[in-house]
């Protein structure tokens, strides 16, 4: 069993649907890792996220995202840089996403609010433009001590 303040290394699979402003729906796979750390007292809990997801589109490219989450127990959000690679009908796409998220012990389900930073500005294509979905996934802890605090 952990102690509070003991880091949580956890990593598993991410599934989304998501429906994008200048794109068709997509859906994607692939994994997350993420780094928590609880509160000596409470259960409020800071921490760091990465994804690495393909997104099934034409062509089939990738979505990353790197960033930083922290909650209350099994409630928290996620807040992080993204990229997502070139489609056929759109240019690659920064931006930053919020993931408001509950999580029971391994799973988690999550609302993705995916937000580009310009709209393909100089680009021969359009941005995939505002971007929102169901985030799913599951995950484990990979670091012993971690058992008994939640997983995400």
């Amino acid at each position: 069993m952990g102690r509070p303040g003991d880091p949580v290394v956890s990593v598993g699979g991410l599934f989304s649907y998501t429906g994008r402003e200048n794109a068709d729906d997509a859906v994607g796979a692939g994994v997350e890792g993420s780094l928590a750390w609880y509160g000596q007292r409470s259960f409020a809990w800071i921490g760091a996220v990465a994804q690495a997801q393909l997104v099934a589109d034409r062509p089939v490219h990738e979505r990353l995202a790197l960033g930083f989450q922290g909650g209350f127990g099994p409630v928290g959000a996620e807040l992080s840089m993204y990229t997502e690679g070139a489609g056929r009908s759109n240019a690659r796409t920064y931006g930053a996403q919020i993931v408001p998220f509950i999580a029971i012990p391994v799973a988690y389900a999550g609302f993705r609010l995916a937000l580009p930073f310009d709209g393909g500005v100089g680009a021969t294509r359009p941005s995939y433009g505002t971007e929102y979905g169901l985030v799913i996934g599951l995950k484990f802890p990979i670091n012993p001590r971690a058992f008994g605090h939640s997983l995400h």
